[in-house]
């Protein structure tokens, strides 16, 4: 009897050790996950501060740029205006203007702008496959080439520069690139900062490109180990013979 209370006893102050272990493993799983998902997201707010604080501080290039031609990206009537002036004042000798709408002519575009329709026939080509910046880097970079043209002026909103040119580095044998930022007035407060509209759109942006980066690390990623397998592929098969 004696042994079975005492059996029981251990028993006893075993389990409650193990739920003791448990809950300190719990706790500090707790900790640790905390302190992860803290680190994290101060991480990604100084990203952001840092973001939009680059955003602010973009300026438009001299005057002697020295472009070869003049890329305007879709998606603001200030863009495409900014464009046609720089083309009008001799900044390039064509211009393209990429992702545009199919149901858009450009005597539409033409008359939008209150352009004379010849230079839009002599001067300015338009884009109709693109429908992201993806595809507006592999557009501009297809015309560049048509052209011989191996400096481009790229006219976008300013939030949209930092992923305009993430994705024409990404591009191979993409020309030298150089941003033209439009900054549209109802995304800035006349003290510089963020309108509310503002704010809300450059923490969408920051989030496309932190996609952006990681897509283009993850390709690299891919393709340097696939071109280590082709070289290992290549070596084994010259030692083999």
């Amino acid at each position: 009897m004696g042994m079975t209370g005492t059996e029981g006893l251990r028993r006893e102050v075993g389990s409650t050790e193990s739920r003791r272990r448990t809950r300190h493993t719990g706790r500090r799983l707790f900790v640790a996950v905390f302190l992860l998902g803290f680190a994290a997201a101060s991480y990604l707010a100084g990203g952001f501060v840092r973001f939009a604080r680059d955003v602010a501080l973009l300026t438009t290039p001299p005057e002697a740029a020295q472009a070869d031609g003049i890329v305007v990206l879709t998606g603001g009537e200030q863009r495409l205006q900014q464009g046609i002036e720089l083309l009008r004042s001799g900044e390039g000798q064509r211009l393209l203007v990429s992702g545009v709408n199919r149901g858009t002519s450009a005597k539409a575009l033409a008359r939008t702008t209150g352009t004379d329709s010849a230079l839009f026939e002599c001067c300015v080509d338009l884009d109709y496959e693109a429908l992201n910046t993806i595809g507006n880097a592999e557009m501009a970079t297809r015309w560049a080439h048509r052209h011989g043209f191996r400096r481009l002026l790229l006219v976008t909103s300013d939030y949209h520069i930092p992923r305009s040119l993430l994705e024409m580095a990404d591009v191979p044998d993409a020309p030298e690139v150089v941003p033209y930022p439009v900054s549209p007035d109802k995304l800035w407060r006349a003290d510089g900062w963020p309108t509310r509209l503002g704010l809300r759109l450059l923490a969408t942006e920051y989030a496309k490109v932190l996609a952006v980066k990681a897509r283009v690390a993850w390709h690299h990623v891919v393709t340097a180990d696939g071109e280590r397998r082709v070289a290992g592929h290549v070596g084994s098969q010259a030692s083999f013979k």
